[in-house]
Formats: structure tokens, C-alpha cells, sequence
């Protein structure tokens, strides 16, 4: 007996080690596994941060189609010789020692590259084809609705500039086979007609932009005719606006304080609309347009990404038959990203000041130069030295 109680004894025994030892062995499995998981979860954070920077900065790198090289190519030989272009070239100095802008002042400026612009266009084509004087026989549609989405990841902000369809301003004119003809002081609407009303009129006008702003890179557009106003409100399921002040007078329905879902007709009314008895109606229905409509769909686009990320790519593919935009999937993607994030609850719209005058056939709108200089400083550029 007393043998076989000691067989028992050591029996337990060696059972007790063996759970002792796989206890340690599944802690051990687990603990790796989260060290694992961890690494991968650190990794990926990694990986994502950096994709999205190099991502950021890709977008802020020009993207020019070859149409639009061949342009500027042809501008740059009308106003240079060759061997001027070409010693111009060779004594390029490097990134670091080069400045991005120097102003009137001497004060040279390096464009952040932390912010991001997105030049967003509505097109109103016109029915007369011969519309335009002189070498422009063809309408490729005026943009009567220019805002340029500024995305600031540094600071987490995001605000439009508008910039009124009258404002003058230096633009590339071409004839009707896309070949530079001049350099023309005009409405910067106008920049749009002399392309071929698709992604060379939007580089055109997202040039003029940037000779507007100084310089300012604007890389990325994003451009729909006022056909696509049905889609983009069934693309959110219908828009809903609360009116800050009575706007009745385009529908009975429109008073202040009233929170309405639009139909699809209420909305090109509420877009379209302008009292051209006015000299500032265009600029005060653009203003109108963003402040009401386009900040509208900015929250309601942010509430359904916030529901389901993936209806980004839903909302893009619905609406790119009616768009033209050279953005990528990524980029679109990573946008999306930038929106639910950002905070839209303040006064998100920048209206440019500036002088409305009546000129030979049109308003012209001239801004306020010294707002537009202090504006482009404290909004795009780090100052060099």
C-alpha cells in the first residue's frame, strides 16, 4: 500500500507540474501574441502616418497635363529667347536656397507644405459657341463659382476662400487648336471658356488662381456643371439647410429659421439665382452658394463619413461621370479623412474684400491687394532667413 500511495503522490505530482508548465507556455503564447499584435498595431500606425505625409506632399506637388505644358512652354518662348529659357535653367539655384516668393518688400517666402488646396468649380456653359471675340471660337463655359478648399493639417483647419467670378486677373488666353496666344487682363471666370471645358480650362483657371495668389501652388481641382446639382442631392439624400434670414422671395418655404430638405429644383434655384440689376450680384450669389449651400453639404458629407468611412469612395464614384478633377482614389480618400476630422462649427468661408466697378461690357471686381498680401503670408508661406 504504502508503494502505491507513493505512485499516486508522484503521479499528482507530475500532473501539477505539467499544468504549471502549460500554464507558462499558453501566458507565454498569449504575451507573445501581444507583442506581436502590438508591433504590428505600432508598425501600421507608422506605415499610415507616413504614407498619409508622403501623400500630403504629394498633393502639393504640381500635376500638369501635357496639354498644359505644351502651353506654358509656348508662353515662356513668346516672352524669352531659347538660350535666355535655357541659361535660366542652368543657374537654377537648389530648393533650400531658392525662396518660393519674394514680395515688394524684399521678404522672401517658402510655401508651406503642410497646406493643401483644392480649387472647386461650378461651370455655366453658355449657348452662344461664338461667344467670345477675336480668336476664340469655342466655349469651354464660364467658372461662375470659383472656392478654393484650403486644408491646413498643421493647425487641423479647414476653410474657402472665395474668390468672386469678376475679380481681374492675368490669364493665359488660347486659340481655338489649344496653342497660347497671349497673356489677357480679364474676368477670371473667363479663364475656363478658353480651354476645351475639360481638364485643360480647369488647369487654366487653377493658374490664374495662382497668379492671383502670388504664386500659391494650386495642384488639385475639382470641377461640375450645374447638371450635377440633381446628383449631388441625391448623392447626400437630399440637402437640408436652416435658413439664418428669409430667403422666401426664391420659395415660400425659405424663411428664417426654417430647416428645409431640398428638392432637386429648390437647390438650382437656390444656386442659380441672381438680381442682375445689381452690379454685385454675381459676387452675392456666390457668397450666398457658399455660405448656405456648400458649408451645408460639407457637414452633411462629414455626418455620413463619420457613419461609414467607406462611402467616401460611394459619394465619388456617383458623381465623377459629372466631374472633371485630377484627383486620385488615394487622394480622395485621404480628403475624406481631412473632413471628419477638421472643425466646421466656425466661419469657415473667407470673403476677399475688394472694389465691384462697372467695366466696358462687364463688372470687374479688383480685390483689396494689401488684405490678398497679408492673407497669402499668414495662410501658405514660412518666411526664409
Amino acid at each position: 500500500m504504502p508503494y502505491y500511495k507513493d505512485k499516486v503522490t508522484q503521479a499528482r505530482q507530475q500532473k501539477k507540474t505539467r499544468r504549471r508548465r502549460s500554464k507558462g507556455r499558453t501566458l507565454a503564447i498569449v504575451l507573445a501574441s501581444l507583442a506581436g499584435l502590438l508591433v504590428l498595431i505600432a508598425a501600421g500606425v507608422f506605415g499610415f502616418l507616413r504614407y498619409t505625409n508622403s501623400l500630403r506632399a504629394g498633393m502639393f506637388n504640381a500635376r500638369t497635363s501635357s496639354q498644359m505644358q505644351k502651353v506654358l512652354w509656348q508662353r515662356d518662348a513668346a516672352d524669352q529667347t531659347t538660350a535666355e529659357i535655357l541659361d535660366e535653367k542652368t543657374n537654377e539655384k537648389s530648393d533650400e536656397e531658392r525662396a518660393d516668393w519674394v514680395d515688394e518688400d524684399g521678404s522672401a517666402y517658402r510655401y508651406r507644405t503642410d497646406v493643401q488646396t483644392l480649387l472647386v468649380m461650378g461651370i455655366d456653359y453658355m449657348n452662344d459657341p461664338n461667344y467670345w471675340d477675336g480668336d476664340m471660337v469655342s466655349n469651354g463655359g464660364n467658372a461662375d463659382i470659383l472656392a478654393l478648399v484650403i486644408l491646413d493639417s498643421g493647425k487641423g483647419r479647414l476653410s474657402v476662400l472665395y474668390i468672386p467670378r469678376d475679380t481681374m486677373v492675368n490669364m493665359l488666353q488660347l486659340d481655338e487648336k489649344g496653342n497660347y496666344l497671349d497673356t489677357v487682363f480679364n474676368n477670371i471666370s473667363a479663364s475656363h471658356s478658353y480651354g476645351d471645358g475639360g481638364e485643360l480650362s480647369c488647369e487654366l483657371t487653377a493658374d490664374a488662381v495662382s497668379k492671383l495668389l502670388y504664386g500659391v501652388p494650386v495642384t488639385r481641382f475639382a470641377a461640375m456643371d450645374y447638371d450635377s446639382i440633381p446628383v449631388i442631392n441625391q448623392v447626400l439624400g437630399g440637402l437640408e439647410i436652416t435658413f439664418p434670414e428669409d430667403y422666401s422671395f426664391l420659395d415660400y418655404n425659405f424663411l428664417e429659421g426654417a430647416t428645409v430638405k431640398l428638392s432637386d429644383y429648390q437647390l438650382q434655384r437656390l444656386i442659380r439665382y441672381r438680381d442682375h440689376s445689381q452690379l454685385d450680384s454675381a459676387t452675392q450669389r456666390g457668397l450666398r452658394d457658399l455660405k448656405l449651400v456648400v458649408r451645408a453639404m460639407a457637414m452633411q458629407a462629414k455626418g455620413i463619413l463619420k457613419k461609414d468611412p467607406a462611402a467616401a469612395m460611394t459619394m465619388y464614384n456617383q458623381l465623377k461621370p459629372y466631374m472633371t478633377t485630377n484627383l486620385t482614389v488615394d487622394e480622395v480618400s485621404y480628403l475624406a479623412q481631412q473632413l471628419v476630422s477638421v472643425d466646421l462649427s466656425g466661419e469657415t468661408i473667407i470673403q476677399m474684400p475688394g472694389v465691384a466697378t462697372k467695366g466696358e461690357r462687364y463688372a470687374e471686381f479688383y480685390p483689396d491687394e494689401e488684405w490678398l498680401h497679408d492673407f497669402v503670408i499668414e495662410t501658405f508661406c514660412e518666411k526664409v532667413g
